[in-house]
């Protein structure tokens, strides 16, 4: 695979990839997993919001029919919801720069949808590809990949925690 295919598949630039080398996020990166950050926030929040309003909800209903225990239930356990949502909201993601460094491999993934509770009948088998390099493993990737970069050696730039691709090279072993 060219580098400017890898480029555009990936989407980053020559800046980009030279921030990652030396081992730091590029500025367009940064605004890019903040923005990431920013709507997952706002959605933690959201939750909160209607968790904290459904309880309220049960605790107006329970206290209109006379303290019905089993309302106060639900309430109570729409507000620990509300705080076990907004615990997220205080969470600090790990996005540094890390690299693995091999040979390219793609695995099918296969799994049945379901519980151990649901019937065989009403499961599907659900695949999705993983991208291994270097002992590290990336789901959903794209199988288009497959051919381009299957068996070639490539440096892979990815963020720790997220463990989202930022930036990838032929490696040195590969050229």
């Amino acid at each position: 695979m060219s580098e400017e295919q890898l480029k555009g598949y990936f989407s980053f630039s020559e800046a980009d990839l030279q921030e990652n080398r030396n081992g730091k996020l590029s500025v367009k990166q940064i605004k890019k997993i903040k923005a990431n950050d920013d709507f997952a926030q706002k959605f933690v929040i959201g939750l909160c919001v209607v968790f904290l309003g459904l309880g309220l909800l049960f605790a107006y209903l329970a206290v209109s029919q006379n303290n019905s225990v089993a309302l106060w239930v639900w309430a109570g356990l729409f507000w620990l919801g509300a705080g076990w949502a907004l615990r997220g909201t205080r969470t600090q993601v790990d996005s540094s720069v890390q690299k693995t460094e091999g040979e390219v491999q793609f695995v099918k993934v296969e799994k049945q949808t379901g519980t151990s509770a649901t019937s065989t009948i009403n499961r599907q088998t659900v695949s999705s590809y993983e991208m291994r390099v270097g002992g590290e493993t990336f789901v959903n990737v794209n199988p288009a990949l497959i051919e381009h970069m299957q068996g070639s050696a490539y440096t892979v730039y990815f963020t720790k925690a997220t463990r989202q691709i930022l930036s990838v090279e032929l490696s040195a072993k590969g050229k």
